[in-house]
């Protein structure tokens, strides 16, 4: 099996298990030397096998493996034990724990290697999923993001979709409960009924109703319940109408700087779990205004004080010059708030009013 490359893209990374065992080896045989007949301490040496087996891959655990043999019958010089019975019984404990810590090095990075190809096949499904929106239509900018959490918080069901008709935009950004794969065959459903019923639909109450029944179709999941909260949301001659189903507001930057969430408060119920549904709410946009539709990921990011994501840092990152600009800057805000990866999935759509051409 290959060796694995560090994500970090240190040159030295992926060579620090086995390095660390060899110091070890060292230091124990430095320590054996100056302990003299006073202390044995090859049985030591059985620990560099299995430190190598915890982080590192079955080739370089053998070369550990290997090491820590050859150093355990050569510990025998300065004691005078060499040949003997209890020297002998020391160097097969640590041939015995060597062949053990390659085992399960193997075995280990056969699991990790499992794991990282069924996430991967997830999110390449995922990806299919979330088709790249047009980058202008119906007289609005725009663009997405979609950003994956770190591998083992498992791969969620965030979905978005727009959906052009004429000088009409339609758009929905969802959450599925739950991850893996029933988790994005559930928001592939979403989007490919979203797809149809934002054409065929007048209003997106109906629309948002048709979705409800769809979801309170599919199978209930282990823990009892299946659901999708989600914001419905049509663009279409200066208004903004919204349907929000359970799901986080769009906020709405104005070209003054000013932010306020569109939508009701509280939201209707999600998506499959039935009850009444809001008429659209309708609100005025102008042109250079921008609204950001987002997934409770960005909410909930928190640092290591588990504080969450500031919104007010939303203003200025939706002040730069280009929607994908404004994405990337609220990403990077994300990412140093967090210190590193988020542990959720997070989705992000932004729309910006464009002046009429022609």
């Amino acid at each position: 099996m290959a060796d694995r490359t560090d994500a970090a893209g240190s040159p030295w990374a992926p060579w620090l298990g086995l390095r660390l065992a060899i110091g070890f080896i060292a230091v124990v045989l430095l320590v054996d030397v100056a302990a003299g007949t006073h202390a044995v301490l090859i049985g030591f040496l059985a620990l560099a096998p299995l430190f190598a087996a915890a982080v590192d891959t079955p080739r370089r655990t053998g070369v550990v493996s290997a090491t820590a043999i050859t150093a355990a019958v050569a510990a025998g010089l300065p004691s005078g034990m060499l040949g003997s019975l209890d020297h002998l019984l020391r160097v097969l404990v640590v041939i015995a724990v060597s062949l053990m810590a390659v085992y399960v090095a193997r075995a280990r990075t056969r699991r990790e290697e499992r794991l990282r190809r069924m996430a991967e096949i997830v999110r390449t499904t995922q990806a299919a999923i979330l088709r790249e929106p047009p980058r202008y239509a119906a007289g609005v900018e725009l663009a997405a993001r979609y950003v994956s959490a770190y591998e083992e918080a498992g791969v969620g069901g965030d979905l978005y979709e727009v959906v052009a008709d004429h000088d009409r935009l339609r758009i929905i950004v969802g959450d599925v409960c739950g991850k893996g794969l029933a988790a994005v065959r559930l928001a592939s459903a979403v989007t490919g009924a979203f797809r149809q019923l934002a054409i065929i639909r007048p209003d997106l109450v109906q629309v948002a109703r048709d979705l409800d029944a769809l979801v309170a179709r599919e199978p209930t999941s282990a823990r009892g319940t299946t659901f999708v909260t989600a914001v419905l949301v049509e663009l279409r001659d200066g208004e903004i109408r919204t349907v929000n189903c359970g799901h986080p507001a769009p906020i709405l930057r104005r070209r003054s700087g000013e932010m306020t969430e569109c939508g009701t408060s509280p939201p209707d119920r999600p998506l499959g779990l039935a009850g009444p549904r809001t008429a659209e709410i309708g609100r005025h946009w102008a042109v250079g205004d921008r609204l950001l539709l987002l997934t409770d990921g960005l909410i909930e990011a928190r640092d290591g004080e588990r504080r969450f994501f500031p919104m007010d840092a939303l203003r200025d990152c939706l002040a730069e010059p280009s929607v994908d600009r404004c994405l990337d800057a609220v990403w990077g805000a994300v990412h140093r708030h967090v210190g590193g990866e988020p542990h959720d999935d997070i989705a992000l759509l932004l729309a910006e009013r464009r002046p009429a051409v022609g």
